[in-house]
């Protein structure tokens, strides 16, 4: 029987190496099973009349090699990959031999979860592809207790990716059980709950948009109805694109975007649990901030900063009134960190502020992922009403 993979072995920098020729028959075998037929793949009379004069194999036939590396090699066996981003740097041609690099870039102990940079280089040395992807590692299950009956019921809203996606991942893993709020992205909210469902987990995916109260409400019924329990874990965390512009070409409709989902969606989130929590004499809430509304705040943020900084004071009154109540209630404040949110930030841009950094990286989801989960453990029963930065000593 195949053992699991330790991932308790597993450390930064690990790296394995791998050389796979691209045959013909190989293009034509990814052909067949994806149905893509495109000649510039399979027909070498039609490549032949292109720039590159052979055939081109499929950009994601390195992506299965690739997952063949992850699967057998690092971290190996039970490693579920479950985003990636990749740039193809160059075609790779039917005969090219590609050496793939894996190499474990960052470990989060928290969700169990590494982030592997990879890169493939041809036979005449030129980068071809680099890129980076995230893989859970998963456990024995079979080996395990099974998850304790009295598991909290945690609501993770924005759930589907970047930071909501490693939290949601995270309380899976410690046995909590998940809903997974997404507003648009259900197929990326439907990847997170599988990724904690096979992690051994529970959860649940809920279309929702938070800045509409009598969604929320309903949200907030279903899911407590079917999973039998009430809601005592609220992690405020959706968030609308951060859309930079000048303070004075803005308009108020511009300005007041980003109060609808940072501030009144967490509004409503919380008048729909906290009532709950409150009956039952406990309950965490979480609100994501962000560490640009300390101190100077980057330039073209205004509405976003604004938002951030009114959610940090929504927290500090929220802590006044419901801790008395068993309620514990903190923000916590990413830095500039690995998302989508920052997808367009030029990669030189990103070097710089990461070395202005003194632990000279940004922050990733699964570092804010491993806060929250210590904020709803025994180990933060008495942190309440603060704003964690989580930002590499960015801010201090």
């Amino acid at each position: 029987m195949s053992e699991f993979a330790s991932f308790a072995a597993i450390k930064v920098g690990d790296e394995t190496r791998v050389r796979r020729r691209f045959t013909a028959d190989a293009v034509d075998a990814f052909a067949r099973v994806s149905g893509d037929d495109n000649p510039l793949h399979v027909d070498a009379a039609f490549a032949a009349r292109t720039r590159f004069g052979k055939r081109v194999a499929h950009g994601m036939l390195s992506a299965a090699y690739l997952s063949s590396i992850i699967g057998t090699r690092l971290p190996g066996a039970g490693a579920l990959w479950f985003q990636q981003e990749f740039d193809f740097l160059v075609p790779v041609l039917v005969d090219d031999e590609i050496e793939f690099v894996v190499t474990v870039a960052h470990k989060s102990e928290a969700t169990r979860t590494l982030v592997i940079a990879v890169v493939g280089t041809n036979q005449h040395g030129t980068l071809v592809l680099k890129g980076q992807g995230r893989v859970m590692v998963l456990e024995d299950s079979s080996s395990r207790p099974a998850a304790a009956s009295g598991s909290r019921v945690a609501l993770v809203t924005g759930g589907s990716r970047g930071i909501g996606a490693a939290i949601a991942v995270a309380l899976g893993a410690l046995g909590h059980r998940v809903i997974v709020n997404y507003h648009r992205s259900e197929q990326r909210a439907r990847d997170v709950a599988t990724a904690i469902h096979q992690s051994g987990g529970q959860a649940l995916t809920f279309a929702a948009d938070v800045t509409d109260a009598d969604a929320v409400v309903r949200m907030v019924g279903d899911a407590e109805q079917r999973f039998g329990a009430g809601i005592e874990i609220l992690v405020n965390n959706a968030s609308g694109p951060t859309a930079q512009k000048a303070l004075l070409d803005m308009t108020w409709a511009d300005f007041s975007t980003h109060f609808e989902t940072q501030l009144r969606g967490s509004f409503n989130c919380i008048k729909a649990v906290a009532p709950g929590m409150v009956e039952r004499g406990a309950g965490h809430i979480i609100n994501i901030g962000s560490t640009h509304a300390w101190g100077a705040p980057p330039p073209n943020l205004s509405g976003y900063v604004a938002a951030k900084a009114a959610l940090a004071a929504l927290t500090r009154s929220a802590a006044v009134e419901l801790g008395p109540k068993g309620v514990r209630v903190n923000t916590v404040s990413p830095g500039m960190t690995e998302t989508d949110l920052i997808a367009d930030v030029p990669d030189r841009l990103r070097k710089v502020l990461a070395m202005q950094t003194p632990l000279r990286r940004l922050a990733l989801p699964d570092d804010v992922a491993g806060v929250v989960a210590a904020l709803v453990s025994p180990a933060g029963a008495f942190i309440h009403g603060a704003d964690i930065p989580v930002a590499g000593g960015s801010v201090m």
